[in-house]
């Protein structure tokens, strides 16, 4: 038997079926390229109670009261909005300062003045120079409390007048440097001891000592560490300590060294150093033989994220974010990230935060269970790039290599096949003029001369 037309080396395919082919080779390539760019996530099993801050409710009515068009106005205070806000504000921390939209830095008092009517009962901070301080005098709403009040002269000369409810830290005097927050009540005038102007009036909860600023931390000094205490996870040890119980020297030296350092390595010096996992970190840091200040990669989705307002310190941070990434190299677990700035970022971003290991962290979850855990340091939340090195081009080309030979043979099958057809096409013809040409013949021969 003789094989007539050329020989098939790949069979016949409709175009339908090509392209169908061609969507689901496509859809492939994007599946395992979505995969190597986002690793998989294990479901979170120990996340930390959501922080739940309640802030104060003002009475409007008798917030009213407060006046301070005319300099008479300005000159005298209005009893009961000052009771008012001294009890509102007595529990006004970091946290729920940061809830009622404390700015990150100070607003400079020539805007407070010309946008008094939005600015009004806004929670504001201001530091500089303490001129005059007073008190305790009697007053106060809030048993066990009195009332203090503190003339502060800012940088640029204007000057800030606060009432607050705590005593002043031990120590502090006129000269020193210190910081005031609390409600925007009025703007007030004053003449004695010192003729003052439209001054914004803040009440609040306490006066803080500020501190003068560090120069760049570019150094880490282990021995700022020594007095980081995390050994023991009894209720009420150091180790339950949140970010705002934690403001000390320890955490304001890291953190600066973390955000003064961020531009002198790059993401290929980062990935020399490892990430976070079980295998290699649990016993090591369980056993403190890790050292504080260690670079580790913290690589997972963001479960979690609140930002505050940061207290009084030497390293400038004006604002803290504690974010939860959980790890699943590090049994799946939430590890706590604090970054000593605002950080606005999605939930269930795939990070690979950059940090270095501060201490334990002892804290309770949602389902009332305690967990132990490493808390990391870091200047940002990264999100996860992929990785372009040398083997993901291997991986590229073969993929593109593979798609293009598949390609190469389907082209040449369409060409094949084609080419097939069109010879096909003609032998029949061919045939046809024969077979015409055999039957005209043959008519011709029967058919009687005249």
């Amino acid at each position: 038997m003789t094989h007539q037309g050329p020989i098939q080396l790949l069979p016949r395919i409709p175009p339908s079926a090509r392209f169908a082919l061609a969507a689901i080779v496509v859809a492939m390539l994007v599946y395992v390229m979505a995969s190597l760019e986002q690793p998989p996530v294990a479901q979170p099993d120990d996340d930390p109670v959501p922080t739940i801050v309640a802030v104060p409710e003002l009475d409007r009515q008798i917030l009213a009261g407060a006046q301070d068009a005319t300099r008479e106005q300005r000159l005298a205070i209005e009893v009961e909005p000052l009771r008012h806000l001294l009890s509102k504000s007595i529990d006004v921390g970091p946290s729920v300062a940061s809830a009622l939209g404390a700015p990150d830095r100070p607003v400079p008092v020539a805007e407070v003045r010309d946008n008094l009517a939005t600015m009004r009962l806004r929670w504001l901070w201001y530091e500089g120079v303490l001129e005059e301080l007073s008190g305790p005098r009697e007053g106060h709403p809030v048993r066990n409390y009195s009332i203090y009040e503190a003339t502060v002269r800012l940088a640029d000369g204007n000057h800030v007048l606060a009432t607050f409810s705590i005593p002043p830290p031990e120590g502090v005097k006129a000269g020193d440097w210190v910081r005031v927050d609390g409600y925007l009540l009025k703007l007030r005038d004053t003449t004695y001891p010192r003729a003052i102007e439209r001054a914004p009036m803040l009440v609040g909860r306490a006066m803080q000592r500020d501190y003068e600023d560090w120069p760049p931390v570019t150094v880490l000094d282990p021995n700022v560490f020594a007095k980081v205490d995390d050994r023991s996870a009894f209720p009420g040890d150091p180790m339950w300590r949140t970010v705002e119980e934690d403001q000390d020297v320890p955490l304001w030296h890291l953190a600066a060294y973390a955000r003064d350092t961020a531009a002198s390595r790059t993401l290929a010096d980062w990935r020399a150093f490892p990430v976070l996992n079980a295998h290699d970190h649990h016993e090591k840091l369980k056993d403190h033989e890790v050292p504080r200040g260690t670079p580790i990669r913290i690589v997972g989705p963001l479960i979690q994220r609140t930002s505050m307002a940061a207290p009084s310190n030497p390293a400038g941070i004006s604002s803290w974010t504690v974010a939860w990434i959980q790890v699943r190299e590090f049994g799946g677990h939430v590890i706590p990230v604090w970054v000593p700035k605002r950080v606005d970022i999605a939930t269930r971003a795939q990070l690979e935060v950059r940090g270095y290991y501060y201490r334990w962290l002892a804290y309770e979850t949602n389902r009332n269970r305690g967990y132990r855990i490493p808390l990391f340091v870091a200047a940002d939340l990264d999100l996860y790039q992929l990785e372009t090195g040398a083997a993901m081009r291997e991986i590229g080309l073969w993929i593109g290599g593979s798609l293009t030979l598949f390609l190469v043979l389907l082209l040449w099958s369409q060409h094949r096949t084609a080419r097939s057809s069109l010879e096909h096409s003609r032998a029949m013809d061919a045939r046809r003029r024969r077979r015409r040409e055999r039957t005209s013949t043959r008519k011709s021969l029967t058919t009687p001369s005249s």
